[in-house]
């Protein structure tokens, strides 16, 4: 299975420059719990909910004047659309991550995992063998 038939396709990207209260607000909005702050195109870091309290609210810092790439989590840990899932998760397990940034060939963001995507992914396939061999199960008795 590749990192492509799990991947959340167009996940929201921002601006390095855009400040944390906008970030917090599009989280909010989108209901997602992280962005991607990007230069070009390309990642330059990943910003979650959990850096948002810690990096600004922890510290009292302004919202309005604090950056995504002041709070981003760097460097950005990112895998090829092309990659086996497998690999995916040995590297988010080398790194303790939870969301890993997908890129093209050209190094410019197309998607995000999550673990939750990856339970939601492996829970489906999970049922739907259960199915099969419960079937397969019928016909051979």
């Amino acid at each position: 299975m590749k990192v492509s038939d799990v991947m959340v396709k167009d996940p929201v990207v921002v601006g390095s420059k855009t400040t944390c209260a906008k970030i917090a607000r599009l989280m909010m909005d989108r209901n997602i719990g992280s962005v991607v702050p990007v230069e070009g195109g390309k990642p330059v870091g990943i910003v979650t909910e959990r850096g948002l309290v810690h990096r600004i609210m922890a510290e009292k810092k302004d919202q309005n004047t604090c950056l995504a790439e002041d709070v981003a989590t760097k460097p950005v840990i990112a895998v090829s659309i092309h990659a086996d899932v497998e690999m995916e998760v040995d590297i988010m397990n080398d790194y303790n991550i939870r969301r890993i940034v997908v890129v093209d060939y050209d190094d410019k963001v197309v998607g995000i995992v999550t673990t939750d995507d990856l339970y939601k992914q492996l829970r489906g396939m999970s049922e739907e063998l259960a199915v099969k061999y419960s079937i397969l199960g019928r016909k051979n008795h």
